[in-house]
């Protein structure tokens, strides 16, 4: 996603210069798709301007296939990924983007913001209620919650009055143990009735250095929760090959192909190879510059053919990257273009046997 993005500018810059079960997940019932994870940008109210507000429409736009009127007549997504960069005072949750590393009681006020009455998970659970009234229900929808980066460019982080330093293995571990157990306590307190906490998300896009000895005490720390662990790495990161031995139990390789012009659709091609040999799930990524930018009017495209051409990947989980609001932008236009594209969408993601592309 965005760090697979800065990634992909400054690799064109060097060439112009020269299984793990839930204790809080059910499986599925009913008229379901395959495992399918949205991404949601939520918890971060200096970001509006950017990205969604995340209303009860907005919403319904990303766990179900919606009508030119934006009524919905199936599902579409199984699980949402809470993910968010910026902290709720603009400092940030990893160290791709640059800007001043988030502090515990930014960890805690994101939790907070997350949870909060009416806030994004409660409206989440609101949406889905409507949408299992609307088109059958599927059983619990799925959340996963991102762990902030343990940023070791700072010495120590405190979190809830407890001193952790960032540069043992061991006290990140126990730092992400805190968290996740905050995590749970506020999804039991929030009483969802159409929600399952399923898994704990790093995000961290590469591994390498100190956290190849943070990531598998984390991940020991999350599944002794009862939770699985999982990762979205950018394309051929730095311990993306090697995810298994993390303790990861699911992967979506990024092709990071959408966001630079310049690159081939074969980006696509070369992902879905490396995600069929290692075992893991494919990502989908775009984001509004889909509708607004002649650019990147036909970017999506590969990523559906390509999957289309794969019943192998399309039954295991695919993850969906929409910057900015984009599947949102696409499921409200009227352009014919753009409602043949998003029922395209709709048609790969819904698949499990084959697919005719147009």
């Amino acid at each position: 996603m965005l760090q697979g993005y800065a990634r992909s500018l400054g690799l064109l810059a060097a060439l112009a210069g020269s299984g793990r079960a839930s204790l809080y997940s059910q499986a599925p019932q009913g008229r379901a798709p395959q495992s399918r994870w949205i991404l949601i940008y939520g918890g971060a109210p200096a970001r509006h301007k950017a990205y969604p507000r995340y209303t009860i429409d907005d919403l319904t736009r990303l766990v179900a296939v919606v009508d030119t009127v934006g009524r919905p007549t199936s599902w579409l997504t199984t699980g949402a990924i809470f993910i968010e960069l910026y902290a709720p005072s603009a400092n940030v949750f990893t160290d791709w983007i640059g800007g001043t590393p988030a502090t515990g009681a930014d960890w805690r006020e994101y939790l907070d913001t997350l949870f909060a009455p009416g806030g994004p998970v409660a409206r989440l659970d609101s949406t889905v209620g409507i949408v299992s009234a609307a088109v059958g229900p599927i059983g619990s929808y799925h959340v996963a919650i991102m762990i902030p980066y343990p940023d070791n460019r700072v010495d120590t982080l405190r979190y809830d009055g407890k001193l952790y330093s960032l540069r043992k293995a061991e006290d990140g571990a126990a730092l992400a143990q805190a968290y996740t157990a905050d995590v749970i306590a506020k999804f039991r307190a929030g009483s969802y009735r159409h929600l399952a906490l399923d898994a704990m998300y790093w995000l961290h896009e590469s591994i390498s250095g100190a956290d190849t000895s943070v990531v598998p005490a984390v991940a020991a720390r999350v599944h002794s929760a009862g939770l699985r662990f999982l990762w979205i790495p950018y394309f051929t990161s730095p311990g993306s090959f090697s995810w298994r031995k993390f303790g990861f139990d699911e992967t979506w390789m990024q092709p990071n192909y959408f966001f630079t012009p310049a690159l081939p659709a074969t980006r696509v091609d070369s992902a879905i190879a490396i995600a069929r040999r290692l075992g893991m799930g494919t990502e989908l990524e775009f984001d509004d510059r889909l509708l607004t930018s002649p650019e990147y009017a036909d970017r999506l495209t590969p990523y559906l053919s390509r999957l289309a051409a794969a019943p192998d990947l399309r039954m295991r989980a695919v993850a969906i990257y929409e910057g900015h609001g984009g599947l949102l932008a696409l499921s409200r236009s009227g352009d014919p273009w753009h409602r043949a594209m998003y029922q395209h969408l709709v048609r790969v993601l819904q698949s499990v046997d084959s697919v005719t592309t147009p």
